[in-house]
């Protein structure tokens, strides 16, 4: 009497996870939406069923080759993937390579992200910046990867003397919040926090269950964006 208990309760049990399984097949879990800093997320919260995060560093060139890309291609990758595949696309921006020793940059440019976040347009800001890094530098052989000439370290005021050309940013307060280091604290806190996420390389991409680190470009957009298409759509596919 007793074993017969027993072997129904186990098939009980068994049929419970079964059920669990296929339920969760059928319905995924969502993603984690959390993000670190609203402004820095594009897509609707809401109603995303999927969630891109890239962890990057300014004066990172591998990630600067992610991200110059999807500017270049912005009009598709907004489309394509935030709007049709309703991805909530987040940058977290760290001074990692300031922390470690490769870049001085890192620090004010991360800096700079922030405060430009607080004022409310971090995306155009973070994009002129990547385009003003690549003209001064980048397109000049400088800073391209690890074997190429460093960038010098940069006066604070590289971060913010072309901001009076970007809608929605006060030169006056980017200077100030700039000079003032007045976002360092939430640098530091991000910085940190990714730390113990990405093994202390960037670029480093989470999105969904996919997992990725660095970035095969090659300074080409047109090459490069088809490099981003094929990470986004190995995190679409990870679902």
């Amino acid at each position: 009497m007793q074993k017969a208990i027993r072997i129904g309760v186990l098939v009980l049990v068994i049929g419970f996870l079964v059920t669990l399984v296929i339920f969760n097949a059928i319905n995924p879990a969502s993603p984690d939406k959390d993000t670190w800093n609203a402004k820095m997320s594009k897509g609707d919260k809401n109603s995303a069923t999927h969630h891109f995060v890239m962890y990057t560093d300014i004066f990172c060139p591998y990630c600067d080759k992610f991200s110059d890309a999807v500017a270049a291609n912005l009009e598709d990758f907004e489309q394509h993937y935030i709007k049709d595949k309703k991805i909530l696309f987040e940058i977290r921006v760290t001074d990692v390579n300031y922390v470690n020793g490769h870049s001085n940059n890192s620090k004010p440019a991360g800096i700079s992200a922030y405060c430009a976040a607080r004022e409310g347009n971090f995306w155009d800001y973070y994009y002129a910046l990547l385009k003003k890094i690549y003209n001064d530098y980048h397109s000049k052989g400088i800073g391209v990867d690890k074997t190429a000439p460093r960038i010098p370290d940069l006066e604070k005021s590289y971060f913010y003397d072309f901001v009076s050309e970007i809608n929605g940013l006060d030169y006056d307060k980017m200077k100030t919040c700039i000079e003032n280091e007045e976002t360092l604290s939430e640098l530091d806190t991000n910085t940190r926090k990714a730390q113990s996420k990405i093994n202390g390389g960037v670029p480093h991409f989470v999105f969904d269950k996919y997992v990725a680190d660095g970035f095969a470009g090659n300074w080409n957009t047109n090459y490069d964006y088809k490099q981003v298409k094929l990470l986004m759509d190995a995190g679409l596919a990870s679902k």
